[in-house]
């Protein structure tokens, strides 16, 4: 009897560590930690958590055609509360998938890179902004299907959306969204190049645009929005750029940007300008410079960043903001 118990034991212990191994197969969970000081060298020092995020998501060995992702934050800026950012869930069948539940809509080419590899600290504004819901908590509810050729030279979005992101949850929502994005690849010797456009239509219903719109004013209406954008990526440089518009009513909102990032070893300069031009009377329209400098101690994984942003207002550097981070990835 004994040796049949410690058989049995065996096997049960035997399936239970195959079953985790398995599971710990198919879960791909990461994340990483930013850690910022922040000074105008006049009025202003502080540091923060700028971002700790975790993700849990299926990998490939999960299933051929279903997938999954959970992803959560904590930032100073929210107060240290724990944020959840994404509930996805994805199907897959030959070049066509879909994705359903709460994500970021398919628009612009920014906002779809990774902020811990991006080479500038922060977004620009005009990213932050006029995405479809750039001020209304970056994602929204709703459903998108995608088209990717096998080589992924061209790749289309469209999606159908609540339209009013997730700061709120309204039962009786009279608003949607409309969202599209179709991106073109190609690859020239060991260079890379992708442009495409974004496009958005939204029945807005009581939507507090700020940063566009005062802070007093609730927009209900025809929101529509368009973004063009443009790469260029080499061993020694990045190139990129980007134009947004929203046409909302009868009122126009605009922005762009120009990012350029120059590597040297493990060494990454980095220079941007940016406009953006809002609906606020009180605010200065007035371009944003960034110079900043990274040091990739490890690739991207375990990376320094020392940056600067500024306006220049009648000949003077105004706004200025000058930043130091440490980036690690914890996985």
């Amino acid at each position: 009897m004994k040796p049949t118990l410690f058989i049995l034991f065996i096997f049960i212990a035997n399936q239970t560590f195959t079953q985790e191994t398995k599971l710990a197969n198919n879960i791909d969970f990461n994340g990483y930690i930013q850690i910022r000081g922040i000074s105008n060298f006049d009025d202003y020092t502080s540091f923060l958590v700028r971002r700790l995020k975790l993700w849990l998501k299926s990998e490939p060995e999960f299933s051929k055609r279903w997938s999954y992702k959970l992803q959560t934050t904590i930032t100073s800026l929210q107060q240290q509360k724990f944020f959840l950012q994404d509930v996805e869930i994805g199907y897959k069948t030959g070049l066509l998938s879909f994705d359903i539940g709460q994500f970021v809509p398919q628009y612009s080419l920014q906002r779809f890179q990774p902020d811990y590899k991006i080479p500038a600290i922060e977004r620009s504004k005009p990213i932050n902004v006029l995405i479809p819901d750039g001020t209304l908590g970056v994602r929204d509810i709703g459903l998108q299907v995608n088209y990717k050729t096998k080589n992924k030279s061209f790749a289309t979005h469209l999606g159908i959306f609540n339209g009013y992101g997730i700061k709120e949850y309204r039962f009786n929502n009279q608003g949607y969204m409309i969202t599209h994005k179709s991106e073109y690849n190609i690859s020239v010797k060991k260079n890379k190049i992708k442009f495409g456009y974004s496009l958005q239509y939204r029945k807005a219903e009581n939507l507090q645009l700020r940063f566009i719109f005062p802070d007093t004013i609730k927009f209900s209406g025809n929101d529509f929005r368009y973004n063009l954008f443009a790469r260029f990526k080499s061993k020694a440089m990045e190139l990129q750029a980007e134009f947004l518009n929203a046409r909302l009513n009868s009122s126009n909102v605009y922005g762009y940007y120009f990012l350029s990032a120059f590597n040297i070893n493990k060494n990454q300069i980095v220079l941007s300008f940016e406009d953006y031009n809002d609906l606020i009377k009180e605010t200065a329209d007035k371009p944003y410079y960034r110079v900043g400098y990274n040091y990739l101690v490890k690739d991207y994984k375990i990376k320094l960043s020392f940056d600067n942003y500024f306006q220049i207002n009648d000949d003077k550097i105004k706004n200025y903001y000058a930043s130091i981070q440490l980036q690690i990835i914890l996985n």
